[in-house]
């Protein structure tokens, strides 16, 4: 695997050139010792921020493994024990009985299709509000990780995080005082910014400092991070469920979000302006008008957008739009899923989960970065050889979403646990897809706005969960209903979005291919002309 020339301790990245052609942007970022309330009236120029060099990228990456792992984590431990939690709630909704009062409904009870149906639902509305107001606000958190910093944002959206949690639980808890939909209030939190903007600012934050010759590998170990917290932690939750019951796994799951959140003070930021900038700065703010910053707001938000005239990037986001329920369709979706087909409790299902997390570390930590390193050595014949990382990455993502449509194809068709546990496997070697989507996506778009362009593509992924976590729910209501082996069907559904994903991608170019297919262009038009 290539390095950058600079090495680890030391990485220049160069912001001299604008997007698209277009002027430098106007902005701020947060320094110590100024007024937050002057920063954010700023109207100065972007041109002086610069990407630091003092950070060593092996210890932000280190930072960052440990904060992405406890919230998966927490997320991972969440999943089964609020599963059951309302289940039990709902069941005691329908056989009249007060929930929360005496021992809960037999689980197995509580199975019937309607009962299934209505927790389908209230996950997925639930899931729907949180895309729906994480996206109302994600642009604007992108914006002002640009302006005052990366790390305020990363640390506002894992507070709202906390909340969240904290208000699922209250409800759980005092379900005899409040019904079971009430639950949907939680999604109030996601106006800190959500996931969009966690994950935005904490790639923004990786893009600073990693060379872009590590930069895909390096994503992917981030998500294989993740996947480690959210895939291997339902075994300890399943195994704490069985000997404690669900309310002490949220506990768990509340004291992780907590100190998830604490660890953002060992982040770096990684965005800063020379003392002249911010000087010229606080001068300026005292003669800004509320118009102005209105003006200053929706220029910025037109810049932002102005990336999307790129056309990959453009299909990249396209991707993004249908690229939730690969992801959705892993974690609590099949959780009931597995529970229901294959008349086992919720607290066994979280070992399946495992053996997917497994799989994904294997695949990400060994299968990927053999082949990457592979499919670029100058000794291997040139027709296999990738002539460049950015060419491998688009291979490799293509052939990701490959077992992707392979993988969900044996989930819906299985007639049996072990069938299903196989075609997670195959699922599980598309495990890099989302860190080479990104990494091709950093090609196009320079470092002063990588940002936003993070915060647009999980925009775009959060949008999709408005749909996707009810067409789950949906397709699940109906198989159920159909009976038979039609209980598959929502993972026949998200084997198509798979496929068209892999058919995007083969419209999706590098930037020196994209520039050569523009300029032919432009000189056919420059000759049709002049005939």
């Amino acid at each position: 695997m290539t390095r950058d020339a600079t090495g680890d301790d030391e990485i220049t990245i160069s912001e001299n050139t604008p997007l698209m052609g277009a002027p430098e942007n106007a902005g701020s970022a947060w320094k110590p010792g100024h007024s937050r309330s002057s920063t954010l009236a700023s109207i100065a120029s972007l041109r002086n921020i610069h990407i630091p060099t003092a950070h060593k990228p092996s210890t932000v990456l280190g930072v960052f493994y440990i904060l992405v792992f406890l919230a998966s984590a927490a997320g991972a431990f969440l999943t089964i024990p609020m599963t059951r939690i309302y289940e039990d709630i709902l069941c005691h909704e329908y056989f009249g009985t007060t929930p929360g009062v005496g021992e809960p409904i037999d689980e197995e009870t509580c199975k019937v299709d309607v009962i299934q149906s209505r927790l389908a639902y209230l996950f997925a509305v639930l899931e729907s509000l949180n895309a729906g107001l994480s996206c109302l606000v994600a642009l604007l958190w992108g914006i002002a990780a640009d302006r005052i910093g990366r790390k305020p944002v990363l640390a506002i959206s894992s507070v709202g995080f906390v909340f969240y949690i904290l208000i699922i639980i209250v409800v759980g808890w005092f379900s005899a005082l409040f019904p079971a939909r009430l639950v949907w209030i939680s999604s109030v939190a996601h106006l800190f910014g959500g996931q969009p903007a966690m994950l935005a600012a904490m790639y923004s934050i990786l893009s600073d400092v990693i060379p872009e010759s590590n930069r895909s590998i390096s994503f992917m170990r981030i998500h294989v991070t993740s996947m480690v917290g959210n895939l291997i932690s339902p075994a300890l939750a399943s195994a704490m469920m069985s000997s404690t019951g669900p309310w002490p796994v949220m506990l768990v799951t509340f004291i992780l979000y907590l100190v998830a959140a604490a660890s953002i003070a060992l982040v770096p930021e990684t965005i800063h302006r020379s003392h002249e900038s911010a000087a010229s700065d606080d001068s300026e703010s005292q003669h800004v008008t509320i118009k102005a910053r209105v003006l200053q707001g929706l220029n910025q938000l037109k810049d932002s957008l102005s990336i999307v005239r790129i056309r990959s990037v453009a299909l990249i986001l396209c991707i993004c739009v249908v690229s939730l329920p690969v992801i959705v369709c892993t974690f609590q979706f099949m959780v009931q899923f597995i529970s229901k087909r294959y008349h086992i409790p919720l607290a066994e299902t979280g070992y399946v989960q495992s053996l997917y997390g497994i799989s994904h570390i294997v695949v990400a930590l060994l299968i990927i970065p053999f082949i990457s390193s592979l499919i670029v050595r100058p000794t291997l014949p040139r027709w296999l050889r990738v002539t460049d990382e950015k060419r491998r990455d688009l291979i490799l993502v293509r052939w990701s979403y490959a077992a992707y449509v392979a993988g969900t194809f044996i989930l819906a068709v299985s007639p049996s646990l072990p069938v299903f546990v196989v075609g997670l496997i195959v699922m599980s070697l598309g495990s890099g897809s989302a860190s080479f989507i990104k990494s091709i996506a950093t090609f196009h778009v320079d470092p002063e706005h990588r940002s936003r362009l993070f915060t647009l593509m999980a925009l775009v992924e959060m949008a999709s969960n408005i749909w996707a976590t009810p067409a789950l729910a949906g397709l699940f209501t109906l198989g159920m209903r159909l009976g038979g082996e039609w209980i598959g069907l929502p993972y026949l559904g998200v084997s198509f979005t798979c496929l068209v994903m892999l058919l995007l991608t083969l419209f999706v170019q590098t930037p020196a291919a994209e520039r050569r297919d523009e300029e032919s262009t432009t000189d056919r038009e420059s000759i049709a002309g002049h005939n």
